[in-house]
């Protein structure tokens, strides 16, 4: 799917000046940005694409923990300062030790790493592969609230005043004008006690339409400063949270490449879940990925979209390779949205893989060496 690059070019200090263009929303500055290889990982027996990424500094040093979405039973750590692998942390999958199956996880410490069963809707602590706790994720929830945590990314977001949080699908069918007005996407799990509190809804423009069903998978979150940041593909604002769901501001993180979706209300189902669903979705624009680097204080988002001719294309599986990923660069401290970032075509994975470090901002390439892939770190200028 993705063709290599050489990876030369990256080691030259590439330099590539986007250009935006005016739509209704204004005109974004035009940022000047550079990728700078940071280091590979070279990957046995294991998937090279993981949605379940994860840094943390322990003793000084920084460790990437890789989560493997085939297996589901391990996590691969990397030092990126020894810039070698660590001891992989197994699971057990079955007895009083087993989880089941892993499709997310939280590094608290290397004492306590949260993981998250979807299917079994269960959130297990562990040290090590010694199980600590089980949570179960629908206790004390009426059926008609529970979520299912998500399972194509990295549910478990992290720890605030207590509670681990986590977004998921609505369990209730999707029916109904009014689906979008009364569901829940996110849940907070009290690690003390256990309970379960289900809280944040659609905004309000998803209210009373029915909208393509590809974008329940695209929701997004994030935990920052005992802070919850929400994205909604369709919706050009982020939403901020605190620890009880309650909103406390929106951020307008828009892209001129975001057109206006629009509803099936008139459409039978195997419209609004099928093919059209997704040509709509991907030629309007969808905002994806959600990221904060904390040290920093900077607020990343992409938003996927297409600039082809829809029409010209017999299927949804050709169409998806036109699509292209943009970054948006959102400055938290100023509330400001500082520029949009057009990535060069085949510089990076068409879909990149990302995740924030000590030094910023990485994006994956996969590489031409079998079994690997190249991490890039993205800095940027006015």
């Amino acid at each position: 799917m993705n063709k290599a690059l050489n990876s030369i070019i990256f080691l030259s200090a590439i330099i590539y000046c986007s250009s935006c263009s005016p739509n209704e929303v204004g005109e974004l500055p035009e940022l000047n940005y550079k990728l700078t290889y940071a280091f590979q990982l070279v990957v046995e027996d294991h998937p090279l694409r993981t949605w379940s990424l994860q840094t943390k500094v322990i003793d000084g040093e920084e460790f990437l923990f890789f989560g493997d979405v085939k297996m589901k039973d391990n996590i691969k750590v990397y030092n990126i300062d020894a810039q070698k692998w660590e001891e992989t942390i197994r699971f057990e999958k079955e007895g009083p030790d087993g989880i089941g199956s892993m499709n997310g996880f939280f590094v608290h410490t290397m004492d306590s790493i949260f993981v998250v069963n979807s299917f079994g809707w269960q959130v297990h602590l562990m040290n090590g592969n010694q199980k600590l706790k089980t949570y179960n994720t629908k206790e004390g929830i009426p059926v008609l609230n529970q979520i299912t945590p998500f399972t194509t990314n990295n549910a478990l977001k992290g720890l605030v005043n207590g509670k681990m949080i986590f977004y998921g699908f609505p369990e209730i069918p999707y029916e109904g004008l009014d689906y979008h007005s009364k569901v829940s996407v996110a849940q907070s799990i009290d690690i003390s006690t256990g309970l379960n509190t289900v809280g944040i809804g659609y905004p309000l423009e998803y209210h009373d339409h029915y909208w393509p069903g590809v974008i329940t998978i695209m929701n997004e979150q994030v935990v920052s400063q005992d802070l919850i940041y929400m994205s909604f593909p369709l919706s050009d604002s982020v939403y901020v949270y605190n620890s009880s769901f309650n909103l406390l501001k929106s951020l307008d993180i828009s892209s001129i490449n975001k057109r206006e979706t629009s509803n099936f209300d008139s459409e039978p189902l195997d419209k609004i879940n099928g093919a059209p669903g997704y040509f709509e979705v991907i030629g309007k624009g969808a905002y994806t990925d959600l990221l904060i680097d904390e040290r920093n204080r900077i607020l990343f988002r992409t938003i996927s979209f297409s600039k082809s001719d829809e029409t010209l294309f017999s299927s949804f599986s050709e169409y998806r390779l036109t699509s292209e990923n943009n970054l948006l660069i959102y400055d938290l401290d100023q509330e400001k949205l500082i520029g949009e970032i057009n990535f060069r075509k085949e510089e990076l994975d068409r879909v990149p893989m990302m995740f924030i470090g000590q030094k910023g901002l990485y994006l994956s390439k996969m590489s031409e060496e079998e079994e690997a892939v190249d991490f890039y770190l993205l800095s940027w200028e006015p």
